[in-house]
């Protein structure tokens, strides 16, 4: 029980972990993708649903992953609905990789966002490379937490005296029988 317990307090460790780097990236992404918004209304480019799906579930992140980290100490009861939550985005930044698609070029001008900045006089390469790349960040944490939420032990465990187990064991199992109780069992000293 004493593993259990160990095991349960390491994922919760590292599930705080993932949630503390999808928020940082998720903030991240929401400034990367309101630039996106501001310079292709400025540019004239009406396709603004390339900036605007990602920034929408990127707001979202930040938000669930909040809430997820402070339900960590708060609620046990609720991590099955953070789970739920954890699919949605793994499913929503998956959507948002699949609308960003053409941005995924290793060559600069090969990406469709690129010309379109440099027509407004700010060709941001690396801004485009960056937020292609935390996307897939995003999509490969919000699938482990997804996992890793639904694993986290719901009930709290706890150490108990390992008389007291074979106690409650004896009493499950014994199917009435009455003479095989805790009490008829006497430990014999050892010699020494």
């Amino acid at each position: 029980m004493v593993e259990g317990a160990a095991r349960g307090t390491g994922l919760r460790a590292g599930l705080l972990v993932l949630r503390v780097f999808e928020f940082i990236f998720a903030v991240t992404l929401v400034g990367i993708f309101a630039w996106d918004h501001s310079t292709m209304y400025r540019a004239g480019y009406y396709s603004l649903y390339v900036s605007d799906v990602p920034l929408g579930f990127s707001v979202a992140a930040l938000v669930i992953s909040v809430l997820a980290a402070i339900s960590l100490f708060v609620s046990k009861g609720s991590q099955i609905i953070f789970s739920v939550l954890d699919f949605f985005l793994f499913a929503g930044f998956f959507a948002s990789s699949i609308v960003y698609r053409q941005n995924f070029h290793v060559h600069c001008w090969s990406n469709v966002l690129v010309p379109v900045f440099a027509s407004v006089g700010s060709p941001h390469c690396g801004t485009v490379r960056t937020g292609a790349a935390l996307l897939v960040i995003q999509t490969i944490l919000f699938f482990w937490s997804m996992i890793m939420t639904a694993a986290v032990p719901r009930r709290r465990v706890e150490v108990v005296d390992n008389n007291a187990a074979i106690h409650e064991e004896k009493r499950r199992f014994s199917f009435g029988r009455r003479s095989h109780q805790q009490s008829d069992v006497v430990a014999e000293p050892t010699a020494v």
